[in-house]
């Protein structure tokens, strides 16, 4: 039995954890998943549902195990992130800018270690940013590489828009590397700040 340890995650990693392994897997070969949500559970389950596989779910405390056996082909054209869904989340009217791959002032390889909790925590956080604007150094998130792109893959999913200036990204010639969100402008930009009930600069 192969057992994929998805404990931890946030959507959509499960879904794609559960669906490589199912890919790599021969037909009739059971796989275990494990998570710690509820959320989670629901989203793999509805997943192996849709690709027409047989599931059993049981749970200890706060551990949920998935049980699946392989039977048929995983859909080629399907996307896991298709079956994130959030429950209780909130997305709020405010907008944060980053205009910078850091945060605060002074060391800089703190700013970058205090940015990234700042972007990973947000997936956790009930109220959710409405939008997402990255300016000049600050595209540099929204990139291959990025450290935080796991997390805002997770954001946009669960409804927040994300902006990333095109212009910044012709400067530092990163446009074709953009990985998350989508080219704007700066009249859209300024549209979205203006329009918010409040813009936080991290």
């Amino acid at each position: 039995m192969k057992t994929v340890d998805a404990r931890g995650k946030l959507c959509p990693v499960p879904l794609i954890m559960t669906k490589k392994a199912l890919t790599e897997m021969s037909e009739n070969e059971t796989l275990e998943v494990l998570l710690d949500n509820d959320t989670s559970a629901k989203n793999v389950t509805r997943m192996l549902e849709e690709f027409r596989m047989s599931v059993s779910l049981t749970k200890n405390g706060n551990i949920f195990k998935l049980t699946v056996t392989k039977t048929g082909e995983v859909p080629e054209n399907s996307h896991a992130e298709d079956f994130c869904e959030i429950e209780n989340q909130e997305i709020s009217n405010y907008v944060i800018a980053f205009q910078r791959n850091t945060l605060g002032e002074g060391n800089a390889d703190l700013g970058i270690i205090l940015l990234k909790a700042f972007v990973n925590t947000l997936p956790e956080v009930n109220a959710k940013p409405r939008k997402m604007v990255f300016l000049n150094a600050g595209i540099f998130l929204a990139i291959n590489d990025s450290p935080v792109l796991e997390a805002l893959k997770t954001l946009e999913n669960m409804g927040t828009e994300i902006l990333v200036c095109g212009t910044c990204l012709d400067f530092y010639e990163k446009k074709n590397e953009l990985a998350v969100g989508k080219v704007s402008n700066m009249y859209d930009i300024l549209e979205v700040l203006a329009t918010a009930g409040s813009v936080l600069y991290p």
